[in-house]
């Protein structure tokens, strides 16, 4: 007890935090994005190939390595499971948290530190984010360090810059490895906005970008030339086209808004408090007037924290409220700002009821979300893991299944313990071996039989039901009997 009360209270809450994400962390996996992570970190243990992507129904899925290399280290050390595939991102997210900490607390004060805190580990949205093994976590935690590295730079209170100068520039080498141009754009902007005042310039230009930048891409720059050669450009061209010039012109998967969606977002994921969220706004205009006068000359000084939180908030969240691909994950950058803001307008308002109010209510919700309705939604991811186990045993392991159609189902081909083979076209049909296993759709095993096709049913119909798109998918083994097959 002695050596637990000489810890600072924030480590101790970051510690129980971090516990309890990982509590209950063993559900089955979410489709299709944390599916195809865990199944492209699980391809490379198996293949010894960590430049290459390659796993079943996942290529929509693939990103710059850090993750999956993350991912398959968890693997290595603490077997592939749905538990080891999340401790990792429940680490981040718990980091973010004391990092929006210890943010807040250079700022303003502890008091707000320790408000902000909570209401990222109490918010309805953010902590989701350390239960399921996705990117976003990683890139957020490491957008986050590269802000508090920023922010000791900006508000210096202590001598030893170049301590923060190279923290800065291992988040965005870590951030560029893990999803490429977010990073740059957050805290590139922000570095940017701050160049325009004097009381921050000569602090940016610390950073000598002329210098580190080049360094700090070398690591993603490597990988490309790597994946490059192994996938003849296919691999580099496809991320190009997906995650920039796509994202930037149209909706991916049919995921769009107008410019205001993500504000509207807000007032729901960062329940219960968003209720604070008009005063924060309040606090963003007086900001945004101060940085006009400073621009006009019609005021010497700024207001730095002011400066970083809103030219954070820009590159954060309201850059890509005008992007046509919206996902709530693209900014997760601006949630510890935002909480930051909400932090201070909380432990202004006079109103002691109700910030006991809302504290309690948060709490509340969060156990209730945990241990009520995550059980729950649990329940509909259970089909994928149920079948793939029953046709282990039922069919002889190591056997390929052939597939040809893509079922957008990585969890599925995650439990199976047989590879599957997706064909390109519907015609391959024609040269697959004899007795080779098809998986197949009720629907598309009449059309083949229409075309010809002899085979035995070896693992009779099964419904999945594929939760992301809100549908039931059936399916069935068979095994191929043609006699007169090309391939015999």
């Amino acid at each position: 007890m002695k050596l637990l009360s000489k810890i600072p209270r924030i480590y101790l809450l970051t510690a129980l935090f971090f516990l309890f994400l990982l509590s209950f962390n063993d559900s089955p996996l979410y489709d299709q994005d944390e599916a195809a992570y865990a199944g492209f970190a699980k391809q490379m243990l198996i293949t010894g190939d960590f430049v290459k992507q390659e796993f079943p129904f996942s290529e929509p899925h693939r990103k710059p390595p850090l993750h999956l290399w993350v991912t398959a280290s968890a693997f290595h050390l603490f077997g592939i499971s749905e538990f080891s595939l999340r401790i990792f991102p429940s680490l981040w997210l718990a980091l973010t948290c004391l990092l929006t900490f210890q943010i807040a607390k250079h700022l303003f004060n502890q008091s707000v530190g320790e408000v902000s805190f909570l209401i990222l580990a109490t918010s309805l949205y953010f902590p989701l984010n350390g239960k399921i093994g996705l990117v976003d976590g990683l890139l957020t935690f490491t957008e986050t360090l590269g802000l508090f590295a920023l922010v000791q730079l900006l508000i210096p209170k202590s001598k030893s810059s170049i301590y923060w100068v190279i923290l800065f520039w291992i988040a965005i080498c870590l951030g560029a490895l893990t999803k490429g141009p977010p990073i740059f754009i957050f805290l590139g902007g922000i570095c940017f906005l701050c160049l325009f005042h004097k009381q921050t310039r000569a602090n940016v230009l610390q950073l000598r970008p002329w210098l580190f930048l080049p360094l700090a891409i070398v690591p993603l720059v490597y990988w490309g030339y790597l994946a490059w050669q192994r996938t003849n450009g296919e691999m580099i061209r496809w991320m190009i086209d997906w995650y920039i010039l796509r994202r930037a012109s149209d909706s991916v998967f049919g995921q769009s808004g107008p410019p205001g969606t993500y504000f509207l977002l807000y007032f729901v994921t960062l329940l219960p408090w968003s209720i604070y969220l008009p005063s924060v706004l309040k606090a963003i205009f007086r900001y945004l007037v101060q940085i006009k006068d400073s621009f006009r000359k019609k005021s010497e000084s700024i207001s730095v924290e002011g400066l970083i939180l809103v030219s954070g908030l820009f590159f954060g969240w309201v850059f890509f409220e005008f992007l046509m691909s919206k996902l709530p994950s693209y900014t997760l950058a601006a949630y510890p700002l935002l909480s930051i803001l909400i932090a201070k307008s909380y432990t202004d308002a006079s109103s002691e009821f109700l910030k006991k109010t809302v504290l309690a209510f948060a709490i509340l919700l969060t156990v209730a979300l945990h241990l009520f309705v995550s059980p729950l939604v649990n329940t509909y991811r259970m089909d994928s893991k149920i079948v793939a186990t029953k046709w282990n045993r039922s069919i002889p392991n190591q056997e390929p299944f052939y597939s040809l159609k893509n079922y957008a189902l990585p969890s599925f081909a995650f439990y199976l313990d047989h590879p599957i083979i997706v064909m390109k076209d519907i015609q391959d049909f024609k040269i697959l071996p004899n007795r080779s296993y098809l998986l197949i759709d009720p629907e598309m095993f009449m059309i083949l039989t229409n075309f010809g096709l002899k085979a035995e049913i070896i693992a009779e119909e099964e419904s999945i039901f594929a939760y992301d798109r809100n549908k039931t998918i059936s399916l069935l083994i068979i095994q191929i009997k043609n006699e007169s097959s090309l391939a015999k």
